[in-house]
C-alpha cells in the first residue's frame, strides 16, 4: 500500500492518469445519473436519492476528496522547505535524538563536563 501511495505522490504520469480517469468516470456517472432520473423525456428530481448512480457519485466524491487531500498535504509539506527557519528546525529535530544519545553515552562512560560534546557546536554542523 505504501509503494502505491508513493507512486501516486511522486510520479506525474500516475497523477495525470488518475486525473484523466477521474474526468471520464465523472462524465459516465453523471450521464448515468441523468438517465436514471429521466422519465418520459422529463427530469424527475424528486426521486434522485433513490437511484444507484446518485450514491455511487456520493462515494466517488468522497474518494476524490481523499485523493486531493493526500496530494495537497504532500505539496504543502514540500513548500515548507522553502522557509529557511523551517529547514533549520527540521534538521535540529532530526539530529537532536542522535546527539542526545551520544551525550548520554559520554556521561555513562564517565567523561568529565569539559570533555562532553558541545551540543550547540554539533547542531551548527
Amino acid at each position: 500500500m505504501k509503494t502505491v501511495l508513493n507512486y501516486i505522490r511522486d510520479l506525474p504520469e500516475v497523477r495525470t492518469g488518475i486525473f484523466i480517469l477521474s474526468v471520464l468516470l465523472s462524465g459516465i456517472l453523471c450521464s448515468g445519473f441523468i438517465t436514471e432520473i429521466t422519465l418520459n423525456g422529463k427530469l424527475e428530481w424528486s426521486s434522485f436519492y433513490q437511484t444507484t448512480t446518485f450514491w455511487i457519485l456520493c462515494v466517488y466524491t468522497i474518494v476524490l476528496y481523499l485523493y486531493n487531500r493526500f496530494i495537497y498535504l504532500h505539496e504543502k509539506n514540500i513548500l515548507k522547505f522553502l522557509d529557511d527557519d523551517y529547514c533549520k528546525a527540521y534538521i535540529i529535530n532530526q539530529c537532536l535524538p542522535e546527539i542526545t544519545e551520544r551525550y548520554k553515552k559520554d556521561i555513562k562512560d564517565g567523561k568529565q563536563l569539559t570533555e562532553l560534546i558541545d551540543i550547540r557546536a554539533e547542531l551548527k554542523k
